[in-house]
């Protein structure tokens, strides 16, 4: 918490640029403030965030498979609008993840890439509205099995 604390701060000083003393009184109250709520809020998410910090090279690899799979969406869903050959679909998968988190990380990591919206979670289902080539097999297991491997490790779940 006192990492957290001083980057808070940090960040209050450059936003504000004044050292006055109320300026800071207003800073140190604030900062004290969000991370007493931060911890009180989200206590069961202590694991989530100990673990991004223990094993940074887990995130990183997440990051790398995202813009992998970014760069390689964008192409794909270019070729498909020039072509005039898109065709949208609504698909459920199911879901290996099972920690709350790291599903809403999942959901938006895919929503971030193109040509897919998460649009539910329910159960152990993930619905997914994915743009594909007319009467082809869309890549949406391919997109969603690589990112939630990796999600998988960060959250040290097995995969069943």
């Amino acid at each position: 918490m006192p990492a957290t604390l001083l980057a808070l701060f940090a960040i209050w000083l450059l936003l504000t640029r004044r050292l006055d003393p109320p300026a800071l009184i207003v800073g140190a109250v604030a900062v004290v403030f969000v991370c007493v709520a931060q911890r009180t809020l989200f206590r069961e998410h202590a694991r989530l965030v100990s673990a991004l910090v223990v094993h940074p090279w887990r995130s990183l690899g997440y990051a790398a498979v995202l813009t992998w799979r970014f760069a390689i969406s964008t192409a794909y869903t270019i070729r498909l609008i020039l072509l005039g050959d898109e065709e949208g679909r609504i698909v459920a998968l199911p879901l290996r993840l099972r920690h709350p988190i790291g599903q809403f990380l999942l959901l938006n990591s895919i929503t971030l890439t193109p040509s897919t919206i998460s649009l539910l979670v329910e159960g152990d289902l993930l619905y997914i509205h994915w743009l594909r080539a007319r009467n082809a097999q869309g890549d949406w297991a391919t997109i969603k099995e690589t990112l939630e491997r990796q999600m998988l490790k960060i959250f040290r779940e097995e995969a069943p």
